[in-house]
């Protein structure tokens, strides 16, 4: 007895990709209001996290925006991402070292939910 079983393959249009990112920026910062307003009306001060859910839906406002460019793999594009990831790396690695130097000779004292938000912000 033999079983088979067929997956769809959806592919969307250009247009519907952009929209759906358009659609989880959109999502994203109802999702950022609505922890803005439980903060406020409960504690009366920000926690910090709903600044990274912002930071969130503005990126995927901007990858909606570069989306046409970037959907055509061509060898302009492939370029811009390895340059990209190659400085972010290099950002990265730097910005830990530093970060730990700190936190071993005691010149910043953070603990552990700080050091997420403070790493969020950079």
């Amino acid at each position: 007895m033999k079983i088979e079983v067929k997956i769809m393959n959806i592919t969307l249009g250009n247009k519907s990709n952009q929209r759906l990112y358009i659609f989880f920026g959109l999502l994203f910062l109802a999702n950022t209001a609505l922890l803005v307003t439980v903060s406020i009306s409960g504690g009366g001060s920000l926690k910090g996290y709903e600044f990274v859910m912002f930071g969130i839906s503005i990126m995927v406002f901007c990858i909606a925006y570069i989306y046409p460019q970037f959907k055509d793999n061509d060898e302009r594009s492939k370029r811009i991402k390895e340059k990209g990831m190659f400085f972010s790396y290099f950002f990265i690695l730097g910005y830990s070292i530093i970060l730990m130097g700190l936190f071993q000779f005691k010149v910043i004292h953070l603990d552990g939910y700080q050091t997420i938000l403070f790493s969020s912000f950079i």
